[in-house]
């Protein structure tokens, strides 16, 4: 029987020869991740697992709370602190050693091809960038993989993305998404999987529209493998076995998408699905806040596009952008090739790595009736602060322009000045 990569990874995990769609699955998993978020559940802090399945196969990383905001936030790390020694985790990347989990993960060759990753946060399926799976457990569940190295999943049907062309000037991934999500809506339980022409895709581009895909509720998000992807884990990965679809592969959907004829566009409040509109439909909206960062938006090229946008010009007196690189290493590069220098001059807050305002934890929460202009990753009420704000998702692109200008822009008027 045919089957698609999502399929083909999760009959592999499985000991089985073929998987369908509603069949359930135990899998076993190649890699755990344990996020600082975990400190705040009881159970894990009071009663944790003895030893994990595999220490080396277990990563622990410091990302939405760095640095904490509260006591109760310092004294939850301070435990999974002792945790990483006791069970002897080499993997341990604390505040300023590392950075957001999807991109560490990425840097550091966590992200293998054909692997199954198991991770405490909701948008780890950006893993899927690096063709393998990866999803957000909670953190009950991710105890039992930590315990047995195994989990369970429904297989969901899966909707094929096809791209073709290349984004023109002012046009960024985060856009494609965009596209995507007017298209397919909420697949909620269901996979999507991409490939085509990706050539003008880098792994930048690809793992924030993967990352991205979290919003429609998909369970798993690939892409498939190619020389971009080959280049990259290049000195990162060592032999690794990359996952194609068979011939005549089942999906419930198929489309395609042709990267040349995209323009920049936006998520209105107060959700992405359905909310979808081009930039031009809410241009000269006022905004309070901008910010550029997350996992979706917080790698090296935001920061170049970003750099490039605002180099030489201020962020409007009325604004304030935030700027939050994605890792330790993407901030570094950025201050070497003279983005940080430019985005600061500009009148930015540049942060440490950190998931901070995106998911609402600290760094530049929203007062009531404010409104903000983000290339975080979700816009629903309260979100970013108060229930009673605002939050427009955009390019890095479009909000680097927005933050000049005091109001949503298209950035492509911006560059061309």
């Amino acid at each position: 029987m045919a089957m698609n990569m999502v399929e083909k990874i999760l009959a592999e995990h499985s000991g089985l020869s073929t998987v369908s769609p509603g069949d359930i699955v135990n899998v076993s998993v190649d890699r755990a991740i344990l996020l600082d978020i975990a400190g705040l559940h009881p159970e894990l802090v009071r009663n944790p697992p003895k030893r994990p399945f595999d220490p080396d196969r277990v990563s622990i990383v410091f990302d939405h709370f760095v640095p904490p905001a509260t006591v109760e936030l310092a004294e939850g790390t301070s435990k999974i602190r002792k945790l990483a020694r006791a069970w002897g985790i080499r993997n341990f990347y604390d505040a300023g050693r590392g950075g957001i989990s999807h991109a560490l993960g990425a840097e550091l060759g966590w992200f293998v091809p054909g692997s199954i990753i198991a991770n405490t946060d909701s948008h780890s399926v950006a893993a899927g960038a690096f063709n393998c799976l990866s999803r957000g457990l909670g953190t009950p569940e991710l105890m039992q993989v930590l315990c047995t190295g195994r989990t369970w999943f429904i297989v969901g049907e899966t909707v094929r993305i096809d791209f073709q062309g290349g984004l023109r000037k002012g046009v960024e991934a985060k856009d494609a998404f965009f596209e995507i999500a007017r298209r397919v809506g909420d697949i909620s339980n269901m996979n999507i999987e991409f490939g085509g022409d990706m050539h003008s895709l880098s792994m930048d581009d690809r793992s924030s529209i993967s990352a991205m895909t979290a919003e429609l509720g998909v369970e798993f998000s690939i892409f498939e493998h190619d020389s971009v992807l080959s280049s990259y884990l290049s000195g990162r990965v060592g032999n690794y076995r990359p996952v194609a679809p068979d011939a005549g592969a089942p999906y419930a959907q198929t489309h395609t998408v042709d990267l040349g004829e995209l323009e920049p566009m936006v998520a209105v409040p107060h959700n992405v699905v359905g909310n979808v509109r081009p930039v031009g439909d809410v241009q000269g909206t006022r905004i309070d806040q901008a910010v550029i960062g997350s996992c979706a938006n917080g790698r090296l090229h935001d920061l170049e596009v970003a750099a490039r946008i605002l180099k030489g010009r201020k962020v409007n007196r009325d604004v304030r952008l935030i700027v939050t690189p994605a890792t330790v290493n993407i901030y570094r590069e950025a201050l070497e090739l003279g983005y940080i220098k430019a985005i600061a001059e500009a009148g930015a807050v540049v942060t440490n790595p950190t998931c901070g305002s995106c998911f609402g934890g600290h760094m530049g929460l929203l007062a009531p009736g404010e409104v903000a202009v983000t290339s975080t990753t979700r816009n629903f009420r309260g979100r970013m602060g108060s229930r009673d704000a605002s939050i427009f998702l955009a390019s890095s692109a479009t909000v680097a322009a927005s933050a000049l200008n005091g109001y949503i822009s298209d950035p492509r008027e911006v560059m061309a000045q």
